[in-house]
């Protein structure tokens, strides 16, 4: 291992370099010796110096050029974008733009800033009109509009307070919600919002649900106005309850009208309990004059019938059989008119079975011929085929089809026609008579059903009480069918009827 040692000598004008080379021992093992001019080494020295002083000026330079375009570049632009951020925070006025030169990175968060303000200026200017237009409508709406917070403590309120209460916006925001509605109202407004409340905090509360109640609310001068009052919460963005937003409506034209309507109701009331109790005196005399007609009329029958089995030579034996034929007439009579004073207070009724309809219209026709021959009439019968069965009194269905021909009878003169004629139209039985009589005047026709009618014209002078027509209708609606008449003056009429012919409803 070897060891090297320098030493610089300067000797009068003459610069001399020394190295030894030296053993592990310090032995010397080699010189080595240079000498140069000082001069020249002193030049050496300056230039060495020289240059380290020109690179630490250019470093300097180049320092100093890259803080003045940063500066220029980047940190006063900067500054400048921050400064407008911070009026714009201050000012509220998102109409300011910031204005940056070039296409580098500030100038694309300038620009992204830039479009984020105009998207806001274009939200508030839609908040605006949204305020705007609501704002009309909470002032020019003829409902009290109020929002409170959840201490039902006003925070504003519409116009049209002073138009239902007589209070300004101003008099009503100073008052507390008890001076604005009755002790009673109030109670129970604010009853419904405490179940409300309970509600949302056991999470049973649908966030848009809304609670209306009828109130009533006190006006300046002292009167109660009736109101119905519409609630909702006002949420924050968490769904939160903050405040409520209350609608209030006048009523009080409603309250009248629900008011004549319960008086109306009453007067109605007392009316049909009255009728009612003059139809049943009306129908307990029916009964008491149809008892007194016919316990009489009992032993006229029965001792006209036993005087007929003993008189065999006429013209005795025709007034007996008149006096017999007069007597079921009259009881016939008097069974319509106690029928129809049933009628009237919903006291017939029927005992239905399914029955066949051609049958029973066979035998009325039967049971008619002879009628038709004593009158120098014809009656003619018309089935149509396969007639349905139908769910019907057999008694009172033979009753309206009696009466209808009772009429026809009573109407078409010596030599006409009558047909009777059955057919089924969809869910229905159609049962019509048709006569060749007088016809009836399309003025009268809509009175022929009237009990107690008698039409003028060429039907006067016809007997009867005119009761068949109407208790026919009456049987007829019974059955859930409906009656009418086709006429033409001159041309004679028919009278039809429909009874379903499906099962009557329980």
């Amino acid at each position: 291992m070897t060891l090297r040692r320098k030493t610089l000598l300067i000797i009068g004008s003459m610069f001399l370099g020394l190295i030894v080379m030296l053993s592990i021992i310090s032995q010397s093992m080699l010189r080595s010796y240079a000498d140069m001019p000082r001069v020249i080494y002193e030049q050496v020295q300056f230039i060495i110096v020289y240059l380290i002083l020109a690179i630490v000026a250019v470093g300097l330079v180049f320092g100093l050029a890259t803080i003045l375009l940063l500066e220029k570049q980047v940190i006063s632009r900067l500054s400048r974008l921050s400064k407008v951020i911070s009026s714009i925070g201050r000012s509220g006025d998102i109409s300011a733009r910031i204005s940056l030169g070039g296409t580098d990175e500030l100038s694309n968060v300038a620009a992204t800033i830039n479009g984020m303000l105009a998207a806001l200026e274009e939200s508030a200017a839609e908040l605006r009109q949204s305020e705007e237009r609501y704002r009309r409508l909470a002032e020019n709406a003829t409902d009290i509009i109020w929002t409170m917070d959840m201490s039902m403590r006003l925070s504003y309120i519409s116009p049209s307070v002073s138009r239902m209460l007589g209070y300004s916006v101003e008099e009503t925001m100073n008052r507390t919600m008890p001076e604005l509605f009755t002790p009673r109202s109030f109670e129970a407004a604010k009853r419904a919002l405490d179940e409300e409340l309970a509600a949302e905090k056991g999470g049973k509360q649908d966030p848009s649900r809304s609670w209306t109640l009828e109130l009533e609310m006190k006006a300046k001068d002292g009167a109660i106005v009736p109101v119905e009052v519409k609630f909702t919460f006002l949420r924050d963005s968490d769904g939160q309850p903050f405040g409520i937003l209350a609608i209030a409506r006048d009523i009080t034209e409603r309250k009248q009208a629900e008011e004549r309507l319960r008086e109306l109701y009453q007067e109605e009331r007392r009316l049909r309990q009255e009728l009612e109790a003059e139809i049943n005196k009306r129908v307990e005399f029916t009964r008491a004059l149809v008892h007194e007609l016919k316990t009489p009329m009992t032993p006229v029958v029965t001792a006209s019938e036993l005087l007929s089995e003993e008189v065999k030579t006429e013209p005795a034996r025709s007034l007996v059989e008149s006096i017999i034929q007069g007597a079921y007439n009259l009881n016939h009579r008097i069974d319509e008119l106690l029928d129809l004073a049933k009628g009237e207070v919903g006291m017939l009724q029927l005992e239905r079975r399914l029955i066949d309809p051609a049958r029973l219209l066979r035998r009325i026709y039967d049971s008619v011929l002879p009628v038709a021959a004593k009158n120098g009439q014809t009656i003619n019968l018309e089935l149509a085929d396969s007639l349905p069965s139908i769910w019907a009194d057999e008694d009172r269905l033979r009753q309206v089809v009696l009466n209808l021909l009772n009429n026809a009878f009573k109407f078409t003169p010596q030599g006409g026609t009558i047909t009777l004629r059955a057919r089924s139209e969809g869910a229905e039985l159609i049962v019509e008579v048709q006569d060749t009589g007088p016809g009836i005047s399309k003025k009268d026709q809509p009175l022929v059903f009237e009990p107690y009618r008698r039409l003028g014209g060429e039907r006067e002078g016809y007997r009867g009480l005119g009761l068949g027509l109407s208790l026919a209708k009456k049987l007829v609606e019974l059955h859930g069918g409906r009656i009418w008449v086709k006429s033409q003056k001159g041309k004679g009429s028919t009278f039809g009827f429909s009874i379903p012919t499906g099962a009557p409803e329980a």
